[in-house]
């Protein structure tokens, strides 16, 4: 109602008088009321919002309504009958991503592409396409619902689950075995055989070891413990096990983890007995400063999660033999300075972010890999790329070496310190790149972006983003005529007035703009935040 309300305030302008004045206060007007309508839009999406969170109080609330079957089944929250219908009414592999989902805290933020992760590490799902359908089905049904949304997507990146859906939750998979938890439904670290098969690492015991329960699991999840010692014998025994997140997964930093023995993350005997791990993850952990070589051993490994490692400055040769690995993170390692040679043989790999361009192979252990060998990956699709720490520019103009790439849907490059102030390095020809839908470009080291990338006309790119750096201009006589979102941000230089930004940028429908103080004539909100109408009639100007 609110969209067809608003289709019929842009069409004013073209029912007003012949005066040449008339026309003029017929504009202002229209462009008023459809900034007015926004806002309405807006509303009605936070009422509605309101409004579902309301009804699901109320079924919980509910006391012998129709929905409570009244059967004093003591597994479920009194007055749940709606939710857990709901929950019955799942298949099989779908009650079992959702029972994951019992144990993090109600109405905090989760990540959804740690819990695909979580889900291909058990088997649940097969691939993250799969995984993403799961979170998309758990979503419709209310099981979880969208958080942290960005203005410029409207996919849910991150949900919650709401309080009264986690105590179903946690009813049913203490039912079904699922997890250990306390009387009052909290998630415990007990290892007990016979009654679970997933351990959670909490602070509740105040101890930092963990290990010496006896029995096989498929997943060790640390949800809280910041100091974490893994029992290597234990490891050992975990035949069966496919997750193993012992990072953090919450989004902040200021969740601290640390591996009480660095050296111990993972050695040859539990490598060798962990042969069926499918999800690592060391995401945030201080003090590792390496991988040993025994990584190589988990033949089974689908994604490697090493993000915000701080600490890690190399990575092992033996990496090569991860011939299964799909995923591999290595962002936030600001220590690593080069990636073995071996991760171009990653031939299933689809998404590496935290590639670092070595400054030269001379004098290195391992062999460097150049971004001209990762022309090797066929369905390599997402790649993050950062120069090292003495690196000014890429060598040898590497970044257009990616031209190879036919499967790359999306690229971010990050430029070093010593680059932006440098300046120089290769320029990408996106015509060559058909099927890159996303650039997000920061700390670029040119004045003007058509030096470090060429725009592919009638192409595939669709969202661009530009952080830091020295930009002063997107470049004379250059269209990029594709482009619906750009999203601009600390660029202190770059100066271009909203018209030539309409012109360069024919198609565009939303802009996202921070901390650019030159862009003062740019028709954003206070938030920085410009959205096209559908029928503009000619709001270039």
């Amino acid at each position: 109602m609110v969209e067809e309300m608003q289709m019929d305030l842009r069409t004013l302008h073209r029912y007003g008088g012949d005066g040449e004045d008339e026309d003029d206060v017929l504009d202002l007007d229209h462009i008023e009321l459809c900034s007015f309508m926004e806002q309405i839009k807006s509303a009605v999406q936070l009422v509605r919002a309101a409004l579902q969170e309301k009804v699901m109080r109320m079924t919980t609330n509910t006391r012998g309504g129709e929905d409570d079957d009244g059967g004093g089944d003591e597994a479920f929250p009194s007055g749940s009958g709606h939710l857990k219908s709901v929950l019955e009414s799942l298949d099989p592999q779908l009650k079992q991503c959702a029972l994951c989902l019992a144990v993090f805290p109600s109405g905090k933020a989760i990540k959804k592409r740690l819990l695909i992760h979580w889900w291909i590490g058990e088997g649940i799902v097969r691939s993250a396409a799969a995984g993403k359908a799961c979170f998309q089905d758990l979503l419709s049904r209310g099981l979880l619902q969208p958080a942290m949304l960005r203005p410029h997507c409207h996919t849910a990146h991150y949900c919650r689950v709401h309080p009264s859906v986690r105590d179903l939750l946690v009813a049913a998979a203490r039912s079904f075995s699922y997890f250990a938890f306390d009387r009052d439904g909290e998630p415990t670290d007990e290892c007990l055989p016979g009654t679970t098969r997933r351990v959670t690492l909490c602070r509740t015991r105040g101890s930092s070891r963990h290990g010496g329960g006896g029995g096989e699991y498929v997943t060790v999840y640390n949800l809280s413990q910041r100091y974490v010692e893994m029992d290597e014998a234990w490891l050992g025994e975990q035949r069966g096990m496919g997750t193993l997140q012992l990072g953090r997964w919450q989004t902040s930093p200021e969740h601290h983890v640390e591996m009480v023995r660095p050296g111990g993350v993972l050695g040859a005997a539990a490598a060798a007995a962990c042969r069926n791990l499918r999800y690592l993850s060391l995401r945030g952990i201080s003090l590792v400063e390496s991988l040993p070589e025994s990584i190589g051993d988990l033949r089974d490994l689908v994604v490697l999660d090493l993000r915000a490692c701080h600490n890690l400055e190399t990575l092992p040769a033996s990496m090569a033999s991860l011939g299964k690995l799909e995923y591999l993170d290595a962002s936030e390692c600001y220590l690593l300075d080069q990636m073995p040679h071996g991760v171009c043989k990653l031939h299933r790999l689809q998404v590496l972010k935290g590639f670092v361009v070595a400054s030269a192979a001379g004098g290195k252990k391992i062999p460097p890999c150049r971004l001209a060998d990762l022309v090797a990956l066929p369905l390599l699709r997402k790649l993050s790329v950062s120069t090292g720490r003495q690196l000014p520019v890429a060598p040898d103009d590497e970044l257009p070496r990616l031209h190879g790439c036919a499967a790359l849907e999306s690229l971010s490059v990050r430029w070093g310190a010593a680059a932006a102030h440098a300046g120089g390095g290769g320029r990408m020809d996106l015509s060559l790149l058909p099927r890159l839908a996303k650039l997000d470009l920061r700390r670029v080291p040119a004045e003007e972006l058509q030096e470090v990338v060429h725009p592919a006309r009638g192409g595939g790119l669709r969202k661009l983003c530009v952080r830091g750096g020295r930009l002063r201009a997107f470049g004379d006589d250059v269209t990029w005529d594709v482009v619906e979102t750009l999203r601009v941000r600390f660029l202190e230089r770059l100066d271009c007035e909203w018209r030539q930004l309409r012109s360069t940028f024919g198609k565009l429908r939303f802009v996202d703009k921070r901390r650019c103080p030159k862009l003062s004539s740019w028709r954003c909100d206070a938030q920085g935040i410009w959205r096209r109408e559908e029928d503009d009639g000619g709001d270039r100007n």
